[in-house]
């Protein structure tokens, strides 16, 4: 029932019981005075009960119904981003990594993933806030220089993954070699995991990454 027709029954049902209690009160001996008493009695009894009745089976607003759908995308979008970076948490990305490797298996295409720490000489000499802007910057200019249907996590202060999708090794060797340019400033330590060449679960990819990461000591230096 549209707001409309609900409005008109709210009102019906008023009139409708108003007429009840008048000829109720017509019917009995009572003299005028308290006639009209008990009619009214019974009238504001009537009006209260079918007003809160009625009024209980409207439908939220339309400004409070768009708040609650504001806070659950709201919710849903903080739980699966780093709020500090900007990028996706890792729990969600070790999922998409599962839905990607099923994509990979139907069409037989491959993925890679990409872990990428970032240095700088003097990190441990700045503030917690200074930090935060670097994880920020270098987060965000990883993101620049992959594509929109890469999906970037954030693993620790200064070092990332991303999951480049429908791409081999040498795309992401390529793609790494743009990251250190794009950081220059930085000493990078890249390593990479693709799949299915590298025999292991999507789940896996990120620590195997990681790992080649640390012992790949041939990468860009701080300039």
């Amino acid at each position: 029932m549209t707001h409309r027709w609900r409005g008109l029954a709210r009102y019906a049902f008023l009139f409708f019981n108003l007429g009840l209690v008048v000829a109720l009160v017509a019917r009995t001996a009572l003299s005028p005075v308290p006639a009209v008493a008990a009619a009214a009695a019974l009238t504001a009894v009537e009006v209260w009960f079918w007003w809160n009745l009625l009024r209980g089976h409207e439908p939220r607003s339309a400004p409070q119904a768009l708040t609650i759908i504001t806070r659950s995308a709201e919710a849903r979008r903080n739980s699966i981003r780093d709020e500090t970076a900007g990028l996706l948490n890792r729990w969600y990305l070790e999922r998409r990594l599962e839905e990607e490797a099923a994509r990979c298996r139907r069409y037989g295409y491959s993925m890679a993933v990409l872990v990428i720490k970032a240095g700088f000489p003097h990190l441990a000499d700045l503030s917690d806030d200074r930090w935060q802007q670097r994880t920020v910057d270098a987060a965000q200019r990883c993101m620049r220089v992959v594509r929109v249907v890469d999906l970037s996590a954030y693993l620790a202060p200064m070092e990332f993954a991303i999951c480049l999708v429908h791409c081999d090794r040498e795309g992401a060797e390529s793609a790494l070699e743009r990251l250190t340019e794009e950081l220059s400033e930085y000493t990078c330590l890249g390593g990479i995991a693709v799949f299915p060449a590298d025999g292991c679960e999507p789940r896996a990819m990120i620590e195997l990454a990681r790992v080649r990461s640390r012992s790949n000591r041939a990468t860009l230096k701080a300039s």
